[in-house]
Order: C-alpha cells, then sequence, then structure tokens
C-alpha cells in the first residue's frame, strides 16, 4: 500500500508532456506478457544465485544452514522495502519511506504470526524474550522520537543500526 502512495505521489511530478507522449505509446499485450516473463525470470535467477552464492560464502566461515536459511529469509523480505524506502529518503520524501518501512513490518509480522497461530498455538516465553522485547520498545520510541522531531540525520540512523546490530547478534548467539 505504502509502495502504490508513494508511486501515485511520485507520479505527480511527471509532466503533462510526458503523461501525453506515454499515452500515445501502443499498447501490446504480447509485449508486455514476454518483458512480465523476462522478469520473473531474472528475479528469480538472481534470488537463486543470491541464496546460494551467500550460502556458499556462510559455509565457507562455519555458519549453520539454520542461521543461513533464517538471515536470508529476512533479508530477502526486507531487500524490496529497503530499496523503495532508500528511493524515497534520495528524493527527500522521508515520512514515505519511514512509512513504508513500518507498514510492512506491521504486515509481516501479523500475517506471518497470525499464520503461523492459525496452524498450532504459540507459546512466547516472556523471560526468554526480555532482551528481543526490549530492544524493539527501545527502536520505536526511537524511531517515534525522531519521526515527531524531524530528526532524520546520520546520528540517528546509526543508533538505530547499532541497536538493529545488538538484537541480531542476540538473536544468532541465542541460536548457536
Amino acid at each position: 500500500v505504502a509502495y502504490v502512495m508513494f508511486l501515485l505521489q511520485d507520479a505527480k511530478g511527471i509532466g503533462s508532456e510526458e503523461v501525453d507522449a506515454l499515452a500515445r505509446e501502443p499498447f501490446s499485450w504480447g509485449n508486455s506478457s514476454l518483458w512480465l516473463v523476462i522478469g520473473f525470470v531474472l528475479v528469480a535467477g538472481g534470488a537463486h544465485f543470491a541464496v546460494e552464492s551467500a550460502s556458499e560464502i556462510a559455509r565457507s566461515f562455519g555458519v549453520s544452514e539454520w542461521v543461513i536459511g533464517i538471515v536470508m529469509i529476512s533479508l530477502g523480505t526486507s531487500l524490496p522495502e529497503l530499496v523503495v524506502s532508500v528511493s524515497a529518503a534520495m528524493k527527500n520524501k522521508v515520512e514515505m519511506a519511514i512509512g513504508n518501512i513500518i507498514g510492512s513490518n506491521l504486515a509481516n509480522t501479523t500475517v506471518v504470526l497470525g499464520a503461523a497461530a492459525l496452524t498450532m498455538p504459540l507459546e512466547i516465553s516472556l523471560a526468554q524474550n526480555a532482551f528481543d522485547i526490549a530492544t524493539m520498545v527501545v527502536a520505536t520510541l526511537m524511531l517515534v522520537f525522531i519521526s515527531a522531531n524531524k530528526l532524520y540525520s546520520k546520528p540517528a540512523g546509526i543508533s538505530l543500526i547499532i541497536i538493529l546490530g545488538l538484537f541480531l547478534n542476540n538473536t544468532l548467539q541465542s541460536m548457536a
């Protein structure tokens, strides 16, 4: 939803001459379908190459298959949002970038947890997840503070990345 809103907002910057020129181009189902198939093949091939390459590199460092899988899945699901958010931030549309990240993470978390909870009950130990919960609360409060005061800066970004690093380090250590 955030991505579509971003595209609509971004399209307002297109001049009417450009829109008229685009409207005059004839639409071809065959050509569009061909490009769609080519896009799917390239995305699938690129994803396969990225996963295999990263897995091989991780294996050479002695990283377990479980950790490789978790990291690759999280990167694979987050990279599209990261690209859109970086693009929005570079166009000085920081609120769009933040909205995209928050919306994407909320949707991913609720859909994934909801689907998992439908298949079997989920037991979550507060004691075992205290660090994770505290880290998420701190990151959320920081994000609210940064957004409310429009403090979009490198130190703010670095602070959030440090919190992410602490979270990932704790997660990987608990899985080992």
